[in-house]
């Protein structure tokens, strides 16, 4: 993130820094909360055939517990993500996914079976938010673009720091025909 944010990487306050400041290859970062996911119920249909791509989350409602683990391993270029969301009821969803540096605030949000978005990254008064940029789709050599109004619409996820070890997320896809189609948020604390 450091590489990807350039010198706007300095302007972000410490609970926003800490939980990226992954330096060694053996190092990670945890952070636990809560958060409530919401998205119209004809919707449903369609997030289930984005899970069989490990895309988004499929449950609805809050708060639930999430436990987010993030490491680099030896490609610095590589952020990975394993993302663990448990409901009051007793279901859950996994929601792994690595992030690729390609320049200077974009980096591309891969999931299964070769499915990414295009983000931008920018720190706006003190948050750090990624804006989308079009989906892709990676078939081999191959790379398949997607605008974002082909599928649930365009997104946008910040991260406020509410302290120096807490953070609050929002995350929201809106369509220019549907409206919002999905979001969620909730307060996540650094736990390393």
């Amino acid at each position: 993130m450091q590489r990807v944010l350039a010198e706007e990487w300095e302007t972000l306050p410490l609970a926003i820094r800490s939980h990226y400041a992954i330096s060694d290859p053996e190092e990670s970062t945890l952070v636990t909360g809560s958060m409530t996911i919401d998205y119209p119920d004809w919707l449903r249909p369609a997030l289930k055939l984005l899970r069989l791509g490990k895309a988004l989350v499929d449950l609805k409602g809050g708060p639930m517990t999430v436990e987010v683990k993030k490491w680099r391993g030896e490609d610095s270029s590589v952020l990975r993500w394993h993302r663990h969301v448990q409901a009051d009821d007793g279901r859950s969803c996994v929601f792994p996914s690595r992030m690729v540096s390609r320049r200077a605030h974009e980096l591309v949000e891969y999931v299964g079976m070769g499915f990414g978005i295009r983000l931008k990254v920018h720190v706006e008064e003190g948050r750090l938010v990624y804006r989308s940029n079009g989906h892709l789709l990676k078939l081999g050599p191959i790379t398949l673009p997607i605008p974002d109004s082909l599928l649930l619409g365009r997104a946008v996820i910040s991260e406020e720091a509410l302290s120096d070890d807490s953070f609050l997320l929002r995350f929201e896809i809106v369509h220019p025909l549907w409206g919002r189609t999905y979001s969620y948020g909730g307060v996540f604390k650094i736990t390393r």
